[in-house]
């Protein structure tokens, strides 16, 4: 494992406003039952004279499967299992030149997370490979599966500020890293500023049944791929940034639905072709569009 330091302008977005759904490290609240997400971004052009372009179809799913809650009524939290699904499918057109990969690419698991008082832990097992490893399990080994997981604690300076610290584990940086968790969280009546890293955000609430959130996070992934014949295997990593914003609407009592207009940018793939050479391109910035659903209860 590899320590990274990152630059601390870059927390975690509260569960008020835009909830992140895409890593262990992020926060999530005990009583949420259902995430589910959809998102798509435009074509765009490949600095590498083998591939074309790329264009990328997202979805992310987060289904509590069991909770029990802390036996102190003053504590909030508990434990928490969840089924996490996050799959994405590259289309990568070639100038006759193949890929080790499909484009379909998963990672798929179990995560189990505990809250008590101050203290938060979670860790995630996840199959993390193209999706021909799924329909054949012989393939699958100790490369294949992802270990994530985060410690992290919270400390409360009245009723406004708070320091939360820790460490985490997971791919969002286009490869698996051990990573400080450091960031500063200010509640000011409607507004919200969460600056830290690796994610910041700051979230008004404009109205009781809607509110804008502002944010900055890092989209990257690796993965385990795996050529048509299965006989040959290499890592697929991919990194980059987006910042956007986002609407969420309470639909009911205990549905949000969120509306999210994002840019990606300083994209960058590690990729092997078929005739065994590695390739890192760099893509071109482009817009993302995604719509997601919240269920708590």
């Amino acid at each position: 494992m590899r320590l990274v330091v990152m630059p601390p302008w870059l927390i975690i977005a509260g569960v008020a406003g835009w909830p992140a759904a895409g890593s262990v490290c992020a926060p999530d609240a005990a009583n949420s039952a259902l995430f589910a997400e959809w998102s798509r971004i435009e074509t765009a052009t490949l600095a590498s004279p083998a591939l074309d372009s790329v264009q990328l179809t997202e979805s992310s799913l987060r289904a509590r499967l069991w909770h029990r809650a802390n036996k102190r009524t003053s504590e909030s939290g508990g434990r928490t299992l969840r089924l996490v699904h996050h799959y994405r499918a590259y289309d990568i057109p070639s100038t006759g030149i193949k890929l080790e990969t499909n484009g379909h690419l998963h990672h798929l698991g179990l995560e189990y997370r505990v809250e008590h008082g101050a203290w938060e832990w979670a860790v995630s097992s996840l199959l993390a490979a193209s999706s021909n490893a799924g329909r054949h399990p012989r393939v699958i080994d100790r490369d294949t599966v992802a270990w994530h997981g985060v410690a992290r604690r919270t400390h409360r300076f009245g009723k406004s500020v708070s320091v939360i610290w820790g460490v985490c584990r997971d791919d969002r940086l286009g490869r698996r890293r051990l990573a400080p968790v450091v960031g500063v969280d200010w509640h000011l009546e409607r507004f919200e500023l969460s600056l830290g890293l690796p994610e910041s955000a700051l979230t008004w609430e404009a109205h009781l049944r809607w509110a804008v959130q502002a944010r900055i996070h890092p989209s990257g992934g690796s993965w385990r791929v795996f050529s048509e014949e299965l006989d040959r295997r290499s890592r697929f990593r991919q990194s980059g940034w987006r910042y956007g914003v986002g609407l969420t609407v309470a639909a009911t009592a205990k549905h949000r639905l969120t509306a999210i207009v994002e840019r990606e940018v300083r994209r960058s793939f590690r990729l092997r072709l078929e005739d065994g050479r590695n390739v890192r391109t760099e893509a071109s910035a482009a817009w993302l569009l995604g719509l997601r659903l919240q269920w708590t209860g």
